[in-house]
């Protein structure tokens, strides 16, 4: 059995690009052949820069707390394959998944002669198999991550109920735009006619191309700041409190136990979020205990996730100078006084020096380079060269991490790990591992 699930994979990762493979023929081609199961779903679409994957963790929380069964489509994956595709917070099982796997291989063996199926991509794939999986199971609504920009990713086939915008910033430059309008054009791809669509928080110029975009197609548009309201409230805990408010509530006070001032953000997109497709679904609206309960029990991994107490030691999948920033405003509002390490390592797609720049303008910091085993990440001879332009440490980071945690630490004293979330997954292994 197991040897015939490592052929599946090796099947499935036979479809890998290095580059994205953007359009959506392919997929509805192959959706087509599977009897359509996207058009037979309830789905809420989330496209954004960053947050998507927060907002959609606090977002499963509260639709489960309205006693819904919860689909979810994640990507990147932290620690194992089936965690990008979900019920309730469950990972697909490896029958469930090898089992589809096997269709999919003979249904592409069978198409062999289709063009358009031969150029079919892993995620394309993903996606697919996500959208049977969740109509097999009977999901009550199904929450699908954008993974690239939004007009041209293969997760937007969907006629959702629901569509959301978590932030706009300057990320996958080369193929999306070099400017935030750009950027927000090809993320308001995924708005469709008459389907509401609620925005985060957005700088003014992208959002004015959303909200165009909104209008043309009639969809109406809950706006943050403007429709609904998120207030933080200072914390010295590590915990993040904002009061929420919107038609239906009015500074109602709530806890994200996510870590990081930008949660807040997410937590009430989140909210909004359920509110709206509780009203469209004529569903009661959740209480403030049941919210409150359902924020409390939200987890995402790698998002200013305290890994160790003894020494402090914090990870956080920051990968582009947009979400580097918000990292750097949450740090520097919990730990003002605290001497700071910062272990970095980025793909070769990103604005490493910008990032690398961010980090070096944070007080007290002493930044570390480093390099992971990724055809993706850049060369251990290529980060030690930028770390000597930079005049920074070169260090290998497993090396790094069994000392620090065998040395003495000052009292105010941390430790973040950042950059790549396929970094970050290589690190929290290795950490958890190891004790």
């Amino acid at each position: 059995m197991k040897e015939k699930e490592e052929q599946h994979l090796e099947w499935l990762q036979q479809h890998q690009t290095t580059e994205p493979h953007l359009g959506l023929e392919r997929v509805r081609r192959l959706l087509a052949l599977r009897g359509n199961p996207h058009l037979q779903v309830s789905v809420i679409h989330v496209a954004g820069t960053n947050g998507k994957g927060s907002t959609i963790a606090h977002l499963r929380q509260l639709l489960q707390a309205k006693k819904l069964r919860v689909g979810t489509f994640t990507s990147p994956y932290l620690m194992s394959y089936n965690e990008q595709i979900a019920i309730n917070g469950v990972s697909i099982s490896d029958q469930d998944f090898h089992s589809l796997l096997q269709t999919y291989q003979g249904l592409l063996k069978k198409q062999a002669d289709d063009t358009i199926l031969q150029e079919i991509t892993e995620f394309e794939i993903i996606t697919v198999l996500a959208y049977e999986y969740f109509l097999q199971q009977q999901v009550d609504v199904v929450i699908m991550e954008v993974g690239l920009g939004g007009l041209l990713d293969s997760t937007n086939v969907c006629q959702p109920d629901l569509t959301a915008i978590t932030t706009i910033g300057l990320d996958h430059t080369a193929i999306l735009g070099t400017s935030l309008a750009d950027i927000a054009e090809q993320k308001a791809g995924i708005i469709k006619e008459g389907v509401p669509l609620v925005t985060g928080k957005i700088a003014s110029e992208p959002l004015a191309v959303i909200h165009n975009k909104a209008q043309q197609l009639q969809s109406p548009h809950v706006c943050y700041g403007q429709d609904y309201q998120v207030e933080p409230v200072q914390s010295s805990a590590e915990v993040e409190e904002f009061l929420f408010s919107n038609a239906c509530r009015l500074k109602e006070g709530y806890q994200s136990a996510l870590f990081g001032v930008h949660q807040v953000e997410n937590a009430g997109l989140a909210l909004e979020l359920c509110d709206h497709y509780c009203y469209l679904k004529g569903l009661p609206l959740l209480r403030q205990d049941e919210i409150r309960r359902a924020l409390k029990q939200t987890y995402w991994p790698a998002r200013l996730e305290k890994i160790s107490a003894a020494p402090l030691i914090f990870l956080d999948g920051a990968h582009n100078p947009h979400a580097m920033k918000a990292l750097i405003a949450s740090i520097e509002s919990h730990f003002p006084d605290y001497q700071k390490k910062v272990l970095f390592s980025c793909i070769q797609t990103k604005d490493v020096q910008e990032m690398i720049a961010l980090l070096k303008e944070v007080p007290q910091v002493q930044l570390l380079l480093t390099s992971f085993a990724d055809a993706r990440s850049f060369s251990k001879e290529e980060m030690q060269g930028l770390a000597k332009n930079e005049k920074l440490a070169f260090v290998n980071w497993e090396h790094y991490l069994t000392q620090y945690q065998r040395d003495e630490h000052e009292e105010k004293e941390l430790l973040l790990i950042t950059g790549s979330l396929y970094f970050l997954a290589e690190v929290r292994k290795y950490l958890l591992n190891d004790r």
